[in-house]
């Protein structure tokens, strides 16, 4: 699992929000790993522990971004692991969802390129 300190799990099923993520995590020194669905991303995590996860407000089979990112904290090998939810416009009752959720980070759709940038700078250097 070596190979796994330089992956990014990203999960969303938007053509372009994912080729904007794949470039950003590979700016950041990352390699990409994407799915397109939360079970995938579970199924992944499984056999992987990525870097950082971004996700967005993908929803199904009653699992939402939420659920995911619950999940995903509950698990020791993964709980440190900083997540990134990418919304449209957060409601102040889906900030305190994903914030009991365990979400690291919340980020707005249109997502700002610097400070997306910077983010993602700062969250890999403080978990190197």
């Amino acid at each position: 699992m070596a190979d796994d300190e330089k992956r990014g799990l990203i999960v969303t099923s938007h053509s372009a929000l994912k080729a904007y993520l794949e470039l950003a995590l590979e700016d950041a020194g990352l390699r990409p790993d994407t799915v397109e669905t939360l079970h995938d991303g579970l199924a992944y995590l499984k056999e992987h522990t990525p870097k950082l996860i971004v996700l967005d407000e993908l929803s199904e089979d009653g699992l939402d971004a939420a659920g995911f990112v619950w999940r995903v904290k509950r698990v020791k090998r993964l709980k440190h692991v900083p997540t990134i939810q990418i919304v449209h416009q957060a409601s102040e009752r889906e900030r305190m969802t994903m914030e009991i959720s365990g979400a690291d980070h919340i980020v707005e759709l249109p997502i700002k390129n610097s400070r997306f940038r910077k983010l993602l700078e700062n969250l890999l250097s403080i978990s190197r």
